[in-house]
């Protein structure tokens, strides 16, 4: 369908522009009709042409310039208005006067320059009116656009949020979470009572962050620092030297990051790749000086698991979307998984 669409689309957009100029050029000429009782046949067909010809030059121009204004209607619809109603009178101008020197000078032989010092206030008037109910149009379509696609991105931003703050919710609370922290809790209330407790303290900073942060876009750096600390504790008391995890994330000033983006990455490292004596895994997050995070990790997938990558990181590809243009990147290689979060950098009263 789209090679269909790609391949008659130039037939299509020409069939509507001529569709256009012959719809223009019959309503112009019955609307100014009294002004042209007194001419004859042929000379009331030269009309109908020019009124054509004068549509459909509008038309492409107002086009163009409503295609090409990279200036938003919903963020700055003063700027944009004013903007687009200066180049419409400008781009009005030309094509009348480019029109009226063709049809002249190609139907009744006049020089260009006789025909520019004939004109008159009402042939600009009549233009201009035309013009109006055109770019109205043209600009209104594209008002109309802009605002689907802004809602359509607003919702699958919405959803992919909720969608990601289910999955982080999931992993933290779903039963083998739970378990596993309680087995290694059981192992060490016997062996171990003051790291019990401190396990028991980490364990609730990590539940506690998670329905902290349900409802919020971003968060500071810092904060997500934090909790990813608790975190990694559990890990390193469930796995001992068996995962090594290197923090380097310092001076987080200001800096901003969807929650839980950080602690989903170690999840799905966890998640994905054994975790042995054997073969240790090892997790390593950096703060670099060009404003991303360095995450990678050595890449050993467990089987079941190799078929099961991407989820989460899509859903923190189209969360970073409404903040900043920057992409996250993934890399993955024989050896090791890459990614680069970039950081948010927007006033605290964002948050």
């Amino acid at each position: 369908m789209s090679k269909f669409y790609k391949k008659y689309n130039g037939i299509f957009r020409l069939r509507n522009l001529l569709t256009l100029s012959l719809i223009g050029g019959v309503l112009i000429t019955v609307i100014f009709l009294p002004l042209y009782s007194d001419l004859s046949q042929k000379k009331l067909m030269t009309v109908f042409l020019y009124n054509a010809l004068l549509t459909i030059f509008l038309s492409l121009v107002n086009g163009f310039i409503s295609n090409n204004v990279n200036i938003s209607w919903l963020e700055q619809p003063l700027k944009r208005f004013f903007v687009s109603l200066f180049l419409t009178i400008i781009g009005t101008v030309m094509v009348a006067l480019f029109v009226r020197g063709i049809i002249g000078n190609l139907l009744f032989n006049v020089p260009v320059l006789v025909l520019l010092k004939t004109l008159d206030t009402e042939y600009y008037y009549n233009v201009i009116m035309i013009t109006l109910v055109i770019s109205t149009f043209l600009h209104g379509r594209a008002f109309l656009f802009e605002l689907r696609r802004s809602i359509e991105k607003s919702e699958a931003l919405k959803r992919a949020h909720l969608s990601s703050q289910y999955e982080s919710l999931k992993n933290q609370v779903n039963p083998h979470f739970l378990f596993n922290s309680l087995n290694v809790l059981t192992a060490l209330v016997h062996k171990d009572a003051d790291l019990s407790e401190k396990f028991i303290r980490q364990l609730a900073n990590v539940y506690r962050y998670v329905l902290e942060v349900n409802d919020q876009e971003l968060v500071s750096l810092e904060k997500e620092k934090e909790a990813l600390l608790a975190y990694i504790f559990l890990l390193k008391i469930r796995f001992g030297d068996n995962i090594i995890v290197e923090l380097d994330i310092e001076d987080t000033e200001n800096q901003l990051i969807p929650p839980l983006a950080l602690q989903m990455l170690v999840e799905n490292a966890v998640k994905h790749n054994i975790v042995s004596k054997e073969q240790p895994l090892r997790i390593k997050l950096v703060l670099q000086a060009n404003d991303q995070i360095f995450i990678t990790n050595n890449l050993q997938k467990k089987e079941q698991q190799a078929n099961h990558l991407g989820i989460g990181l899509e859903n923190i590809k189209k969360r970073y979307q409404k903040f900043i243009d920057k992409e996250v990147i993934i890399k993955e290689s024989e050896k090791s998984f890459e990614v680069l979060l970039p950081i948010i950098k927007l006033s605290p009263a964002t948050l």
